[in-house]
């Protein structure tokens, strides 16, 4: 079952949902990956390390760090490159 929320910032959000535990907290995971991989911009060059500063200043349960952390570098694994010389770079 798929709904719309609000976020804080009065945006919709499409709040997707599955009768799947396992399938709907991985979703949870990439979607505050997301939210954190925008909050930071998307300048080339991103590193793990300014990733996991940006992880360590949300409010997000140190029990999930691992979690959103794998779902972050997924999340740039399946993105596409603009420039084919420089597979490193990606767009969010």
């Amino acid at each position: 079952m798929s709904f719309i929320e609000l976020t804080s910032e009065g945006k919709k959000m499409l709040k997707f949902r599955t009768e799947i535990p396992l399938l709907d907290k991985e979703n949870d995971e990439l979607f505050l990956a997301a939210k954190i991989l925008e909050s930071i911009g998307n300048d080339v060059g991103l590193t793990t390390t300014e990733f996991y500063k940006a992880l360590k200043n949300t409010d997000l349960d140190e029990d999930l760090h691992e979690n959103v952390f794998l779902a972050a570098i997924a999340i740039e694994t399946m993105l596409v490159s603009p420039d084919l010389t420089d597979p490193y770079v990606t767009i969010h």
